[in-house]
């Protein structure tokens, strides 16, 4: 049965179904009713989505993705301990795309440290570092404080921040 159904029709034919099956057809028509109104909402939520749109929000034209070793860095002296972080970079299809990369550690929205500034031609999609060694950044951070490690993303004329809460550590 296609969706072309109109209300009446529908009623008369549920109408026919428990007349005849004393109800027992009732299941088997509003089954394919059920069907065809799904599908006319999916079908509308696609065309919605379709373009990269959701109630209204525009598609963002950078993907950034922020990742690092975990979220309690260690402060120390060692040579030896490090915490590793990377930024991601591409276009929504996935492309490496030139930007602008800028890390640093912020508490409430203010500006506690600049970590570093890195620029990405076209061509590289990502930036991995580690902080820590004996002259490490790390130790220049209060100790213990809710902080966060941030990356803040530019390539394309749009700019993306990137979050990673981290509690600093003694080692």
């Amino acid at each position: 049965m296609g969706c072309e159904l109109t209300t009446t029709q529908a009623s008369e034919r549920v109408d026919d179904a428990r007349h005849r099956n004393g109800g027992a057809g009732l299941r088997a028509i509003e089954s394919p009713l059920l069907r065809c109104l799904l599908a006319a909402v999916l079908a509308t939520l696609a065309g919605l989505s379709g373009a990269g749109m959701v109630a209204g929000a525009a598609p963002s034209v950078i993907r950034v993705t922020l990742t690092a070793q975990n979220h309690r860095p260690r402060a120390g002296k060692s040579p030896s301990v490090h915490w590793w972080y990377c930024v991601k970079i591409t276009t929504a299809a996935g492309e490496s795309v030139a930007s602008t990369i800028h890390i640093r550690i912020v508490s409430g929205g203010t500006l506690v440290r600049r970590i570093a500034s890195i620029s990405l031609r076209k061509g590289y999609d990502h930036w991995c570092q580690a902080i820590g060694g004996e002259a490490s950044i790390l130790n220049t951070l209060p100790v213990g404080r809710k902080l966060v490690f941030q990356a803040v993303v530019t390539a394309q004329g749009v700019t993306v921040k990137r979050d990673w809460p981290i509690v600093v550590r003694r080692g």
